[in-house]
């Protein structure tokens, strides 16, 4: 007589575990809130049972570990540490079951941690600093030096941008009509964000027969910190300087914004020269828009 094939015990568990595996993963998936509660402290095991006792209330560990995919066993020591927290206390019933703090409290009383946490890392940083400043006064100052290049279209946007979005104290531009309205256009964002942080914006640019101003000028031109003068031609060279270190010199100053290659540069020699360009033309035109 044949031997009957008989399952593998190996086989059985592996299925078993595979069964197991799915499912918790299945439950796990519905806890919605893991990333944030661990964003404020939790770990991810301490998330998925503090949540699984959210849906399900009062309950005993076998009630909550089967949704939370954790082992019986684990759970024990998972409770005691969320009861220590604050977020979970136990209640003398038979069996013992236990009972989550409300979501309002316990996230309220995270961020609290958190936020306490966040100052004490802060006071202790700011404490390093000043030690490690005071035992190396001598650190040596890195020398930046000065260079140019140029500037082609496909990188205009970015360099641009990046320049505004770094500026701190001062922009000043002379620029023909048909550029200017091209930067409106382009820049408009990064310029009224620019304005908004109190820097100075100065711009030359000539006076077309007709014109309408871009809206965020009309805007813009009621606050202080923002000028707009005109001169009766178009200006020779464009030319852009962005806290005084740093400058964009458009190769033609009627060329599109868009188009034809443009030359930056940190050299102070030649920051000087557009600065003194740029005032030239600003103490001799007093036409504000």
């Amino acid at each position: 007589m044949l031997p009957q094939n008989r399952p593998d015990k190996r086989q059985a568990i592996q299925v078993t575990t595979k069964i197991h595996n799915q499912r918790g993963t299945e439950l796990f998936t519905e806890l919605e809130g893991v990333d944030v509660l661990m964003g404020l402290g939790l770990s991810n095991r301490q998330a998925r049972v503090y949540l699984s006792l959210l849906k399900t209330g009062s309950a005993k560990v076998q009630t909550i570990a089967s949704p939370s995919a954790v082992h019986r066993q684990e759970m024990y020591r998972l409770l005691d540490s969320l009861m220590q927290i604050g977020l979970v206390r136990r209640n003398i019933t038979t069996p013992t079951t236990y009972t989550p703090t409300p979501v309002e409290e316990s996230i309220k009383m995270l961020l609290e941690q958190k936020t306490n946490k966040l100052n004490t890392i802060t006071k202790q940083a700011k404490q390093l600093t000043k030690k490690l400043k005071t035992n190396n006064p001598t650190t040596p100052i890195i020398d930046i030096k000065p260079c140019f290049g140029i500037v082609f279209e496909a990188d205009r946007g970015r360099k641009y941008r990046k320049a505004i979005k770094m500026t701190q104290n001062s922009m000043l531009a002379v620029t023909s009509w048909n550029r200017f309205k091209q930067l409106s256009i382009h820049f408009e964002n990064q310029l009224i964000a620019a304005l908004k942080k109190d820097l100075t914006l100065q711009i030359i640019t000539e006076k077309p027969p007709a014109y309408n101003l871009p809206k965020w000028v009309t805007t813009a031109s009621k606050a202080p910190n923002f000028e707009l003068k005109t001169i009766p031609q178009t200006p020779q060279t464009g030319i852009a300087i962005f806290d005084h270190t740093q400058a964009a010199i458009a190769f033609s100053p009627n060329s599109s914004l868009t188009k034809g290659p443009e030359l930056w540069t940190t050299t102070p020699t030649i920051i000087t020269l557009c600065q003194t360009y740029f005032n030239t033309l600003w103490a001799n035109n007093t036409e504000a828009i």
